[in-house]
């Protein structure tokens, strides 16, 4: 299953960019997102850039996604 999740931009080359994804840098074709610079975040789904996001939100949605990680490690014992 994809999801669309957000991702920090590391560097931007062109149509492509660096993305933090699960710890690891991976490139991403970005389209149609002018002036997008590093530190920046993305909206990320099947290795396209979506849309930009506030960094705010961004990083709320990924601490969301860490913690239901957590909660699911908790309830099976991990």
């Amino acid at each position: 299953m994809c999801q669309a999740i957000p991702r920090r931009v590391l560097q931007v080359t062109g149509d492509s960019a660096e993305v933090l994804y699960d710890g690891k840098p991976i490139w991403i074709k970005v389209h149609d997102i002018p002036g997008l610079c590093a530190g920046e975040y993305l909206i990320v789904y099947a290795g396209q850039a979506l849309e930009r996001m506030a960094a705010e939100d961004a990083e709320e949605v990924l601490e969301s996604f860490e913690d239901i990680d957590l909660y699911f490690q908790e309830a099976i014992g991990q």
